[in-house]
């Protein structure tokens, strides 16, 4: 959003120009600085070398994204096997959505028929008559979850 807002998302998206200009490097390399300075010291580890904003985004991305098959994985089961049991409605979605907001953040994004689908399949045995009455019902999440 901070790319965006300084109208600068152009540096991530493409590397360089072979030609680049002196405001063009300046630009690039303020925006380096402040993407090092942002970073944990951890993760600098992994990144140092990067000289060009399009190279320091494009490691930090590939190692987030390094292990995403297993993070998938990994996710979606909780996801899958995710029940309200004894947590409140409230606090059952807001751990569905994290699972949600966790899998879209690898890249692998659930379409909102289904997490209405499985909100209403993890719900409690109690709350049968609801998950009847808002199954029938081509409502969004967030009306499943206000009702």
């Amino acid at each position: 959003m901070v790319l965006i807002r300084h109208d600068v998302k152009f540096l991530i998206d493409h590397p360089p120009p072979p030609n680049a200009d002196a405001a063009y490097l300046k630009l690039d390399a303020h925006v380096v600085l402040w993407m090092y300075a942002t970073l944990a010291d951890s993760m600098v580890d992994h990144v140092v070398g990067a000289t060009n904003t399009y190279a320091l985004w494009h490691k930090i991305k590939d190692f987030f994204l390094a292990n995403r098959v297993a993070r998938f994985m990994f996710l979606n089961r909780q996801y899958r096997n995710l029940k309200q049991g004894d947590l409140s409605v409230a606090e059952y979605a807001r751990r569905m959505k994290l699972l949600t907001d966790g899998l879209a953040d690898i890249e692998h994004a659930f379409f909102k028929v289904d997490l209405r689908t499985q909100f209403l399949h993890g719900l409690d045995k109690r709350l049968d008559t609801i998950r009847v009455v808002l199954g029938d019902q081509e409502l969004p999440f967030d009306t499943v979850l206000s009702r």
